[in-house]
């Protein structure tokens, strides 16, 4: 026997000695050397095998041979002294000298405990980020578009005044459409152009949520809603904004067609072709549109994009070439001008630099890594870093196409308008840009909200400065009765004959206005004396008008409200004596 069992039978020995000293009924010695009963079942009823120590032939005098006897029930000092209890195994082994607690061992193969229900099973809980689209953040970023939506109508609204040149050019020129505005008035035609502008807002929303997420998508409108040429074309009436909607369309088809068979980019190419048509500007973002077309469906389609891209541009040039065979070339699209280059960059740099800027950070954040990686299990594979590269060169790199053109022609005509084309593919990566800055969950939204708001700022300023169309009020009201003399007989100079021609298009037809020339041809004008009118809106009087004798100066016409008409130069009216 070994030490260790030696002592075992030892202490075992000593504890019922001190029982006995207390007062319990102790069993005889050499029946239960160590007080231990196992527990077995036999047919039914708890018996008890208790270990008797019988002194075998052949055995060493004061070791007895271990042996077990069935017994009665336990006695009240074995109740109150509950044994140790051993394994079956144990107890049918004769060298067993002391118990071990009881265990099970099971057979990893052939059996397995049951897992124990829960208490409380929790719900499936459904992917929260924004990166990934779900029925939550769906509705969340709608939501979130309708204010921007807004908050753009509200920019574009706070803009008022009489007709520009331009729209009222456009409102009595020949045209169905222009026709069918010129019903409606000026009003009408201003609130249709912000309908297009709100509209192309909103599918840049959804291109740009097809390209990255639906996030970037929020940022990308946030900050196009508050362009400044976004608000100038919402509340001017001429077809700049159906151009831009136009192209916009286009943009969203590709994205959302990126997946489908090459055909399918088929789609897009009348919405391409019809936009150059409204505005000639548009005609610089086709070939924009065509790479567009290949670098969307290469992750998905492989070297199938450029069929794709074949299709698209193949497609959208025979379009183009029935519209010019059917209603000529837009004109103005190669207008060459005597503006300085610089200035003009300048100016392209003050309307857009600063979305330009936040573009290319997300241009080059983009190329280095193509997802922030905030649920990484649900982003699914990633574009190549050549294609993300690629993507953002041509996006940020579309907004120089206007500024360097027209720099190039010398001709500044409404490049604040036409920065704002380039822009529409800019800003995407712009939305992207913001979108990583801010990090990932939102971690620091502070930056996406002071450049939102810095682009308000700065947008609603660049719009009150260039929204100044001229008080013409009074000097319509003064004509009215010069005209109502003279009849559909009459002609008139002015140096804006169409803002003359639509204001009273129910007195004259628009061949009765003329544009005066200046120097030597409105002296020649003067001295033929062949007008019954003349209106010219300068600072001074042309020397050629002072005491002749054809004509008298019937009123001088300042601005009715000297802030909104500062610059402006009061208008002057002569009648034929």
């Amino acid at each position: 026997m070994s030490g260790e069992q030696e002592y075992g039978l030892r202490s075992g020995q000593q504890y019922w000695q001190q029982q006995g000293s207390q007062g319990q009924q102790v069993p005889a010695a050499g029946q239960v050397p160590h007080a231990a009963q196992v527990p077995q079942a036999a047919q039914g009823q708890e018996t008890f095998l208790q270990y008797s120590g019988q002194q075998q032939p052949g055995q060493q005098t004061g070791h007895p041979q271990p042996g077990w006897q069935e017994q009665p029930s336990p006695g009240p000092w074995q109740q109150q002294y509950p044994p140790y209890s051993a394994p079956q195994a144990h107890a049918e082994d004769p060298d067993a000298d002391y118990y071990v607690p009881h265990y099970t061992v099971l057979d990893p193969e052939t059996e397995s405990e049951p897992e124990p229900e829960p208490g409380y099973v929790l719900p499936e809980v459904p992917v929260s980020a924004w990166s990934v689209d779900n029925s939550r953040s769906a509705w969340i970023s709608r939501g979130v578009l309708v204010l921007i939506l807004l908050v753009q109508a509200g920019l574009s609204y706070r803009l008022d005044g009489s007709a520009f040149a331009q729209e009222a050019k456009f409102l009595t020129s020949d045209g169905t459409l222009s026709g069918l505005l010129s019903d409606v008035g000026l009003t009408g035609a201003r609130t249709l152009s912000l309908a297009w502008a709100l509209g192309a807002t909103a599918l840049l929303f959804g291109a740009t949520r097809l390209l990255f997420n639906a996030r970037a998508g929020l940022a990308a409108a946030a900050m196009y809603s508050v362009l400044e040429s976004t608000a100038f074309t919402g509340r001017y009436a001429s077809l700049h904004s159906l151009s831009l909607f136009l192209l916009t369309a286009a943009l969203w088809l590709l994205a959302r067609t990126r997946q489908s068979s090459p055909a399918a980019v088929l789609l897009a190419a009348p919405f391409a072709a019809l936009a150059p048509f409204a505005a000639y500007s548009a005609a610089l973002y086709l070939p924009s549109l065509t790479v567009l077309a290949v670098l969307t469906a290469y992750r998905f389609r492989g070297a199938g994009a450029f069929v794709r891209g074949g299709l698209f541009a193949a497609a959208t040039g025979a379009l183009c070439f029935v519209g010019v065979e059917l209603h000529g070339m837009p004109h103005g699209w190669n207008a060459h001008a005597t503006d300085s280059a610089a200035s003009l960059l300048k100016e392209s740099a003050e309307w857009g630099g600063v979305v330009l800027l936040v573009a290319v950070i997300g241009a080059v954040g983009f190329a280095r890594r193509a997802r922030m990686g905030e649920m990484p299990w649900a982003e699914g594979s990633a574009p190549g870093t050549i294609r993300r590269a690629s993507l953002g060169l041509t996006m940020c790199g579309t907004a120089l196409l206007a500024p360097l053109y027209q720099a190039y022609l010398g001709n500044g005509s409404s490049l604040h308008i036409h920065v704002g084309f380039g822009l529409l593919f800019a800003v995407p990566m712009a939305g992207l840009g913001i979108s990583r800055m801010m990090g990932a969950h939102f971690r620091y939204p502070q930056i996406g909200i002071m450049i939102y708001v810095a682009a308000l700022v700065v947008g609603m300023a660049q719009t009150r400065e260039l929204y100044r169309p001229p008080d013409s009020a009074a000097m319509i009201g003064a004509l009215r009765e010069v005209v109502a003399e003279q009849g559909a007989k009459g002609s008139y100079l002015s140096d804006e004959p169409e803002i003359s021609a639509y204001y009273l298009r129910t007195h004259t037809d628009p061949g009765q206005w003329h544009r005066a020339g200046r120097g030597a041809a409105l002296a020649s004008a003067v001295k033929k004396g062949s007008y019954d009118a003349i209106v010219l809106r300068a600072a001074s009087v042309p020397d050629v008008l002072r005491g002749d004798a054809h004509y008298r100066l019937l009123a001088v016409l300042r601005p009715a409200d000297k802030d909104s008409g500062d610059g402006q130069a009061p208008y002057r009216i002569w009648v034929k004596r």
